[in-house]
């Protein structure tokens, strides 16, 4: 008969370099308070030995699940493909795992989570746009007891601990730089309505604009009819605003996507770009440095954003402020500035 071989327990591991397994336990589910002598100590003992800790047993010991339940719309979007890698590379740094489930728009979020998570014992959530809103979700996960922390909530933001970007900050360097550019007449292809950062950066744009002299009469704001692809709606705004009697020079999209679908068009019936036409986005996406010119963009850190939210969802201790807000930078490109047409960084 073939002999099986036992697996590592926390007790070996721990008597292999003299300490108990309670102090092993405290090491693998990421206890803030070993000392980094003993953590070393025990992670080479770990690594020696090839352990490999069980999520059942490990969730029992410490008596709290370590999974993170994460509801997203579209997870091929840049905004949201960068969130699930900043919170999935969290989740393993802290020793969690990340959850997904992606809606929908027209599914109800309280029916799914009702119906397939509740009874799963996550740990926490972390609520993305638009689902950070969903009042009756957050009613449901206070119900039931359950951590989460929004990311740039648009309702009630001391509701819960959350995290977002200097939106405002941002766009208004935008509009001093396309200002100062010498444009006069501008365009607003907005964001989705109910999200907090759509109106964040068009109120902002038009109220930084409005302070260095511009009139309500040249700024021409549309949303698009089309989300899915972004790009089609950005062609579907350039293709009304650049219809348009007298159009504007200088266009701010809410995102890089909107903006490669605006430029696309836009030279498509001819315009130079940035000699006709500025257009500036939002994200600092990969997209933002390959397309041609490279884009004008407002760079936030959407992955540390991710990061700091599980941080705060799963070391309840480090949270401080509720509200927690994450820099942003102006990166100026060719798509607005020809002096800058051959530096994509």
């Amino acid at each position: 008969m073939k002999k099986t071989t036992r697996p590592v327990t926390l007790a070996d591991i721990g008597a292999s370099i003299g300490m108990s397994a309670k102090t092993v336990s405290r090491v693998v589910n990421r206890d803030p308070n070993v000392s980094q002598a003993t953590r070393r100590r025990v992670e080479a003992a770990i690594a020696a030995t090839g352990f490999r800790p069980n999520l059942a047993a490990r969730s029992l010991a410490a008596d709290r699940s370590f999974l993170v339940g994460c509801f997203l719309v579209n997870t091929a979007n840049f905004y949201y493909a960068e969130l699930v890698r900043g919170a999935a590379r969290a989740c393993r740094r802290y020793g969690y795992h990340l959850v997904l489930e992606e809606l929908d728009l027209q599914e109800s979020v309280t029916d799914y989570y009702r119906e397939h998570m509740s009874n799963i014992g996550h740990h926490g959530f972390l609520l993305a746009p638009p689902f950070c809103d969903d009042a009756a979700l957050l009613d449901m996960l206070d119900e039931d007891g359950h951590r989460y922390v929004r990311v740039s909530p648009a309702t009630q933001p001391g509701r819960a601990p959350s995290v977002y970007a200097d939106d405002a900050g941002g766009v208004a360097a935008l509009a001093e730089h396309l200002w100062q550019l010498g444009h006069r007449r501008f365009g607003i292809v907005s964001g989705p309505s109910g999200h907090l950062a759509s109106a964040v950066r068009s109120h902002s744009f038009m109220e930084s604009l409005y302070r260095l002299g511009c009139l309500p009469s040249d700024i021409l704001s549309v949303e698009p009819d089309c989300w899915n692809p972004v790009v089609t709606g950005g062609r579907g705004a350039a293709i009304r605003m650049l219809g348009t009697g007298e159009r504007p020079t200088a266009i701010f999209c809410y995102n890089d996507e909107l903006a490669a679908g605006f430029i696309g068009y836009a030279r498509d019936i001819g315009l130079s770009i940035p000699g006709d036409l500025a257009v500036a986005g939002f994200d600092d996406s990969e997209g933002a440095r390959l397309i041609w010119p490279p884009l004008t963009t407002v760079h936030q850190p959407i992955v540390e954003m991710a990061e700091r939210a599980i941080e705060r969802l799963v070391t309840p201790q480090s949270a401080g402020d509720p509200s927690l807000m994450c820099g942003v930078e102006l990166k100026i490109r060719g798509s607005t500035d020809p002096g800058a047409m051959s530096d994509p960084a």
